[in-house]
């Protein structure tokens, strides 16, 4: 990889890093605690209405991650999560992103990494996920915070048998 092209990927996430942070905050300043932007979502280009806003809000609310449990993996440098996924809503949820932010010894926050759990999250139970590829991070992070940060509700398909 050329020093242009590292450059260039540095720079398209940092913009990714900065979006979702804007989000964050303000969402935040209106005293919602849950919700960021998906790579490519809506969100960022700001084509949701409130409503779709809000309706995100709690779907992302209704979902808690429990039981949350990882180790090193590959060559020691890739975060493996094992957890439970709650799914306390009304409705079925298909794919979910869980952010993960990695703190060292001295519980200063080294690293973050984000990642999206595909597949059906049903209505009122409760999922676990074994052995989820969370991608590289920091050789120094000792421990870890998990939430999830983005859902996609499950469409209905009127007239047809689901596949």
């Amino acid at each position: 990889m050329t020093l242009a092209q590292r450059k260039a990927r540095g720079s398209q996430l940092s913009t990714r890093v900065l979006t979702r942070l804007a989000l964050l905050l303000s969402i935040a300043a209106t005293g919602i605690a849950h919700s960021a932007p998906s790579t490519g979502s809506a969100y960022a280009s700001g084509a949701q209405t409130n409503k779709q806003l809000d309706q995100q809000v709690q779907v992302v609310a209704a979902l808690q991650i429990t039981k949350v449990d990882w180790h090193k993996g590959g060559f020691n440098n890739i975060m493996m999560l094992n957890a439970t996924i709650q799914n306390n809503g009304k409705r079925d949820v298909n794919d979910i992103t869980v952010v993960c932010g990695h703190s060292s010894n001295g519980e200063t926050r080294i690293d973050s990494n984000f990642a999206t759990i595909y597949g059906p999250f049903p209505a009122g139970k409760s999922k676990s996920i074994h052995e989820f590829d969370m991608g590289s991070f920091h050789d120094q992070a000792k421990g870890t915070n998990c939430s999830i940060v983005h859902a996609t509700l499950t469409t209905k398909r009127w007239g047809r048998a689901a596949r």
